[in-house]
């Protein structure tokens, strides 16, 4: 019996000991799984994140593809939608145009499908005229986009108006033996919608 009663202990004794130490591998496993879950969110997360700017980008690529006068810019922080003045407003004029509300109307609509981050609204002018003259002109012409988006539902606390006047071209306004640079001006006069690549 004494025998009996050390092999029946080690038989107890390696039962716990396996018990223990599978319940010890269920912790294990339990954490690891864990953590692989947590790492697979993690690396989701840029990818996600990817996701969304290629978005913004392919429907900002794929407005300016349907509308001319429409043009892209990206960098790191920001991707830049550019409409130019000559279709928004009528010369010196800070009206939108009707013939510009189908394509402002799908700008209308990229601003609301993205959900962080502020709009800016920029307006630029050529170099005809005074400076001063030129900022003003670039702050109504902004702020008058801005309220047409709103009034399509976009919201305010989202939007900023900035205005530059002729101090960012992207063209040169005259040529290199002085002339006048007409196609140059033409794509200084814009707006630019600045979405934030969050």
């Amino acid at each position: 019996m004494p025998g009996v009663s050390r092999f029946g202990l080690a038989a107890v004794m390696m039962v716990a000991g396996v018990n223990w130490s599978f319940a010890q591998d269920l912790v294990y496993n339990r954490d690891v799984r864990g953590l692989k879950a947590t790492i697979l969110e993690l690396k989701g997360l840029p990818s996600d994140l990817d996701s969304a700017i290629s978005d913004l980008s392919a429907k900002a690529d794929g407005l300016a593809a349907q509308h001319s006068g429409l043009s892209v810019r990206q960098d790191k922080q920001t991707v830049r939608v550019s409409m130019t003045g000559d279709i928004l407003f009528d010369f010196d004029k800070a009206s939108v145009r009707p013939a510009a509300e189908s394509t402002l109307d799908d700008i209308a609509r990229l601003v609301k499908s993205v959900s962080t981050g502020s709009i800016v609204i920029e307006g630029h002018t050529d170099a005809k005229g005074s400076a001063r003259y030129n900022k003003n002109l670039s702050l109504r012409r902004a702020q008058a986009v801005a309220e047409w988006l709103m009034a399509r539902g976009a919201e305010r606390t989202r939007l900023s108006v900035k205005a530059f006047g002729d101090s960012r071209p992207v063209a040169p306004n005259t040529l290199e033996n002085g002339d006048d640079n007409p196609d140059g001006r033409a794509l200084n006069r814009r707006v630019e919608f600045v979405f934030p690549r969050q």
